[in-house]
């Protein structure tokens, strides 16, 4: 082999090498990209929800027109308190819809207290087919609030969210300000990269789950421009300082961990609770400890004006 060949085998080398990182980087940024695009999609196609019939209420159907122009499917249920009871608004987790909704409307309503379930955008049969984990939901959420103060003007609102639901309506908080008289905050995350982060360690080994992390925060500002903005533990400062919130997390929840829920409670501990249930997951407080969720829920329903005062952790 001549030594003028050298060179020329060593730069083809190197051209390979080039071409083949080249080709491994953009499959990786497709593949993230497919991903990012799937993950910020409807999770489920658009399905008619017709209002069931339970034996504790008559549930009647509305539909809601926000002003970003969706339009969204709600349940409502009149309580049997007509004068002090405050009307309660719940919002669904991600992939679920208003139907998610009914075993809490079940037990609120029996005690009396007006409710409204809505489906949020790209959920269930409202509009919508971008799903940013709660931020522009946040007009879905304003839009029910306001539904309430006409339904019964002057009463007390409060707003139960679960997961997905519960970002939502921290993000709604600033504009809502005083219409909103307590939250019930329920598996809430902190922001959204680290609910990605949760999500990619639960599913993925840690070798894979660090390169798909990587890929989608590399592809990430091109499907969601807010994504910096979709941060709960910045939206909570919203809540005005004399509206109770209540804020509960599933101990074992991986997706949105305890040191989350934590982190928001920091920043309304003066009108704040918030209360692990141990060994729950992700969006299954209720089943955990029904009789504990129930009468934390109800105590916070039904003194929605009260400031609670003090900081209070349970477990």
């Amino acid at each position: 082999m001549s030594v003028g060949f050298l060179p020329l085998l060593s730069r083809r080398r190197g051209v390979r090498w080039l071409v083949g990182i080249t080709i491994v980087l953009l499959a990786w940024l497709t593949v993230s990209s497919a991903i990012a695009f799937r993950l910020t999609r409807r999770p489920r196609a658009w399905f008619p929800e017709p209002a069931p019939h339970v034996a504790w209420g008559s549930i009647e159907d509305h539909r809601l027109r926000t002003r970003d122009g969706q339009d969204i499917g709600a349940w409502f249920v009149e309580g049997t308190d007509k004068d002090n009871a405050p009307q309660i608004l719940l919002l669904h987790g991600n992939k679920g819809s208003r139907a998610n909704s009914l075993k809490r409307a079940e037990f609120l309503a029996s005690a009396g207290y007006p409710v409204l379930m809505i489906s949020l955008r790209a959920h269930g049969d409202s509009t919508g087919d971008f799903n940013d984990v709660g931020y522009s939901a946040r007009h879905d959420v304003v839009v029910a609030v306001e539904f309430l103060e006409r339904k019964h003007p002057g009463r007390s609102i409060v707003v139960m969210g679960v997961s997905l639901g519960s970002a939502a309506a921290i993000f709604a908080s600033q504009e809502l300000g005083r219409l909103v008289h307590g939250y019930i905050l329920e598996s809430p995350y902190q922001d959204l990269k680290t609910a990605v982060w949760n999500r990619t360690q639960t599913y993925l080994p840690p070798v894979l789950a660090q390169v798909a992390y990587a890929g989608l925060r590399a592809v990430g500002l091109f499907f969601l421009p807010n994504l910096e903005e979709i941060a709960p533990l910045r939206a909570i400062d919203g809540i005005p300082s004399d509206v109770p919130v209540l804020i509960m997390a599933g101990l074992a929840d991986r997706l949105a961990r305890p040191d989350e829920a934590k982190a928001l409670f920091d920043r309304v501990a003066s009108h704040g609770e918030l209360a692990f249930f141990p060994g729950a997951d992700h969006n299954n407080l209720f089943p955990s400890a029904p009789d504990r969720y129930r009468r934390m829920v109800l105590d916070l329903c039904g003194a929605p004006t009260r400031r609670l005062g003090r900081q209070r952790t349970k477990v």
